[in-house]
């Protein structure tokens, strides 16, 4: 019986890429990431604000409710008398968990006594601590918060004489980038009812106004609260 047998000449398969292949391939990962990398940072960021926003309106939150059973609730006028450092040590101190009380801004951390800027940047020329008028705390969550008892009568030009029940809240203390909208907000003591984003009362054209990048920024925590406790696209961010 006769064999027959078949040679068979190896066969060559290329699996590799020219190297014209390999740089368009990298080019095209390249501008993929340029894209996309940014933006996935910005709504991490984005996130990260409003979970330690609504953190920081909780546990202000918590703290009226402690104070309140326990000392009953204070007007504007009645914590105006008081003076912020003496309001802050009765009606608050004893219900947060704090670091300090700072009566100073550099006490708080801060480099000047007004760091906080607008949404675009311009400098609001407000300062961050005034006398009788304005005191900050800062937590052990991280957050500095700076209690209003008065505001600047502009009408009648006399001085910190307005009641006032504003608490602007730093979710990151004195850290920048102190913006208004970013990481400083403003909050309102409502008697009988506990803290709230300022501008819960105003109505969506006010609230966006206020929160834009020609705004003043001080109504953003109230437009994050409309949308769900989320930063929509025309947030300024």
């Amino acid at each position: 019986m006769n064999t027959t047998h078949l040679n068979f000449l190896p066969t060559k398969v290329q699996f590799g890429f020219t190297l014209a292949e390999v740089l368009i391939t990298l080019g095209i990962i390249g501008v993929v990431a340029a894209m996309t990398i940014p933006n996935l940072m910005t709504k991490n960021q984005q996130r990260e604000t409003v979970t330690k926003l609504e953190r920081a309106i909780s546990v202000f939150n918590q703290a009226y409710k402690m104070s309140f059973d326990e000392l009953g609730d204070v007007t504007p006028n009645e914590a105006l008398a008081l003076g912020a450092p003496e309001y802050v040590k009765k009606y608050w101190a004893p219900f947060i968990k704090i670091n300090s009380i700072c009566t100073t801004y550099d006490q708080c951390g801060y480099a000047s006594l007004n760091p906080m800027t607008t949404p675009n940047g311009t400098n609001t020329g407000s300062n961050i601590i005034n006398g009788n008028a304005r005191i900050g705390i800062t937590t052990m969550d991280g957050f500095t918060y700076v209690i209003y008892t008065a505001w600047w009568d502009t009408v009648d030009n006399t001085g910190f004489t307005k009641p006032a029940s504003r608490v602007l809240v730093d979710l990151n203390g004195s850290a920048k980038p102190n913006r208004w909208g970013r990481d400083v907000f403003a909050l309102e003591r409502v008697e009988d009812k506990g803290v709230f984003p300022a501008g819960y009362d105003k109505s969506n054209e006010q609230v966006n106004n206020s929160c834009n990048k020609n705004g003043n920024g001080e109504f953003c925590a109230e437009k994050i609260r409309r949308a769900g406790w989320n930063i929509e696209k025309d947030y300024p961010w």
